[in-house]
Parts: C-alpha cells; sequence; structure tokens
C-alpha cells in the first residue's frame, strides 16, 4: 500500500474504496487543520494538466497556504515555497508593521531608491535619544553621506531634474506612471548630452509635455510652461529638439478631451460635454480642425452646444476657462453653425 503526503503533512496511505468516503475524509481534515478555509476553498477541475501521482485524479482544491490538495485522495500535488507576506518575528512594538522591506524602485528618484542615507531621528537602536559628541557626529555624517552621494556633474543635474518634474507633477495633480515616463525621457536626453547649453527646467517641461502628449491627455504647452515657470518659448524649443533627436512620431491633438475638462471647470451639465463632443466629432469628418486649436475648436463646440440646448453661458466665462479670446470662440462658433446643422441635442437618461 503506498502512503501519500496528506495536507495536514504527514503520510497516510492510498485507499481503494469508495470516492465519496475518501473526499469526506479529506474534506474533513481540511477542516480540522485549515478551519474555515476549506469551506471558502476553490475546486479545480481540469484547469491545468497537473493531475495525482497516486490516483490519477484532476480534481484538485487550493487552499489558503497555495498548496493544491488532491481531493481524491489528499495528496499535495504543488506548494508554493515563497513566502509573500510579513514575517512573524518582530524586533519592533507590536502596534508597528512586521513587514521590513522598503518602498519599491522609482525612476523619480535619482538612484531609484536602491540606496540608504542617515535619518533625522537623532535616536540610538535601544530607542534612547542621543546627546552630545555622538549627536553631533551623526550630523557631521549625515552631511557628508549628502556631500558623496552625488558623484559627478550629471547626477547633481539629474536629482535637480527630478526635484522639479515632481514639484510640476504635483502642481499639475499628474499620476504617478506619467511622471516616471516623463523621467524616463529625461534620463534619455541626459544620457545623449542634450542638456548642455540648456536651461534644465526647460528641458524637464518639453519632457513632461512628451509625455502628456503621447498619452492625449488635455494639457496644453502653456499649462506645463506655467507649472514650471518657465517661457512658453523656451519650452517650445526644447519640446521640438527632443522630438527630432528621437525621431518621435507625436499623435495629433483630439480636441475631445479638452471638452471635458473645460465643461468641468465650469461645472457644467452631462449633456453638454456630450453635445459638444458631438459637434467636434462631426467637424472632424467635414476636416474643419484641421490646423486650428483644439482648445479653441473646444470652447467653440461647448459655446455651439450652449446655444442648441439653451443653457445660458457667456462666451467670456468660456474665454477664461479655455485660455483663449472671445472673438476666437465667435469665429468657431459661426463656422460650426454654418457647417453642421442641425445639431439634436442629446438627451441624458438617468437610471
Amino acid at each position: 500500500m503506498r502512503g501519500a503526503r496528506c495536507a495536514a503533512g504527514w503520510e497516510t496511505p492510498t485507499l481503494n474504496g469508495s470516492t465519496e468516503r475518501i473526499n469526506n475524509a479529506v474534506m474533513s481534515l481540511l477542516w480540522r487543520f485549515f478551519g474555515q478555509d476549506a469551506k471558502t476553498s476553490r475546486i479545480l477541475t481540469n484547469v491545468s494538466g497537473d493531475f495525482c501521482a497516486s490516483c490519477g485524479s484532476r480534481e484538485h482544491v487550493l487552499n489558503r497556504h497555495d498548496e493544491l490538495v488532491c481531493t481524491n485522495c489528499g495528496q499535495v500535488i504543488m506548494r508554493q515555497n515563497l513566502e509573500e507576506g510579513p514575517e512573524w518575528r518582530s524586533f519592533l512594538p507590536e502596534s508597528e508593521s512586521r513587514i521590513r522591506v522598503g518602498v519599491p524602485t522609482t525612476p523619480l528618484l535619482r538612484d531609484k531608491g536602491m540606496s540608504t542615507f542617515i535619518g533625522f531621528d537623532r535616536r540610538d537602536p535601544s530607542g534612547r535619544r542621543v546627546t552630545g559628541r555622538f549627536a553631533r557626529d551623526i550630523v557631521r555624517l549625515r552631511k557628508w553621506q549628502h556631500r558623496l552621494r552625488v558623484e559627478d556633474t550629471k547626477q547633481r543635474n539629474l536629482s535637480t531634474a527630478l526635484k522639479l518634474l515632481n514639484r510640476m507633477g504635483e502642481r499639475l495633480e499628474l499620476p504617478f506612471p506619467l511622471l516616471e515616463r516623463a523621467s524616463h525621457i529625461y534620463r534619455k536626453a541626459l544620457e545623449k548630452n542634450l542638456v548642455r547649453g540648456r536651461s534644465i527646467g526647460g528641458l524637464v517641461a518639453a519632457s513632461l509635455y512628451v509625455a502628456l502628449r503621447s498619452e492625449n491627455l488635455p494639457w496644453t504647452l502653456r499649462d506645463v510652461s506655467h507649472a514650471s515657470g518657465f517661457e512658453k518659448g523656451e519650452v517650445s524649443k526644447c519640446y521640438r529638439l527632443l522630438v527630432q533627436q528621437f525621431r518621435l512620431e507625436m499623435p495629433l491633438i483630439d480636441a475631445v478631451p479638452y471638452v471635458r475638462r473645460i465643461c468641468a471647470q465650469l461645472k457644467l451639465e452631462r449633456k453638454v460635454d456630450l453635445t459638444a463632443s458631438r459637434i467636434l466629432r462631426m467637424a472632424q469628418e467635414k476636416r474643419l480642425t484641421g490646423g486650428k486649436s483644439p482648445v479653441a475648436s473646444a470652447a467653440g463646440a461647448i459655446y455651439y452646444a450652449c446655444r442648441v440646448l439653451g443653457v445660458e453661458l457667456a462666451e467670456s466665462a468660456i474665454a477664461k476657462a479655455a485660455g483663449t479670446t472671445e472673438v476666437t470662440i465667435k469665429n468657431h462658433f459661426v463656422e460650426f453653425k454654418d457647417k453642421i446643422k442641425p445639431v439634436t441635442p442629446i438627451v441624458t437618461v438617468v437610471r
């Protein structure tokens, strides 16, 4: 009689009796040793090519320890040996976490978060506060560590640039993956020595604008230059340099995301947003938006939608939210009205 390793961890003989009796015995063992998890386990039938070497069954149960157990005889078929949870032994107070790992690596730091530094808490490993000469030595060590962490001028340049990038991301409230993409673009520009003779902030703003354009997000070059504190002409020059040196194929700017952004700033109803988006799509089909500012086209479509739906909104309010002039909005409105008609209002159904 051959023995098989059970989920409980001891050897049990392989039985040739009733399958139902064996299943009940296995489930009782799972209930005994794993408690409520035996009821909440997932039954896996023919999910993978694994089969029980003892009885040949393909019906398995996955318990909370990531062990694949045969429901027919109780043999452990596969076991996940990697423990990803926190350690049970802690050298800190019980109120603190037992996890001893650090934060994941990020390209928004100069060293990607792989280095260590001397903290500002003046306490020794036992928790007692240090004073006197020992405290002064720690301050001096921290100062020299900060000086020696940066090896050359490129590392100092990268450290300054990433600080500016994080600051611009906070001002524009941009997502973390977008900032990572901008950081990757700036690192490539630094490797090709494109920073020489140019301002760090202008190239950082240009890298951020390249990331925004690639994701088709409604942020203009004026918004990026305003957040960075540099002139729009300088950011534009650095942007053209990046596109030319890296041979980037930037997508065409879609005006529809600007409609959503302007409507959100003006707190307009959803029907205005949908109607203006439909007007823009019709204008794009008739090639009325080529070679024109997407922000101005979006503002003209919003004003046209407000006129169609009977929403009272002044041109000055739209011009202020869009960052354009009232004359520009009026010109786009007249063109849309002449070429796109009639526009049926879109009624939103609330369920």
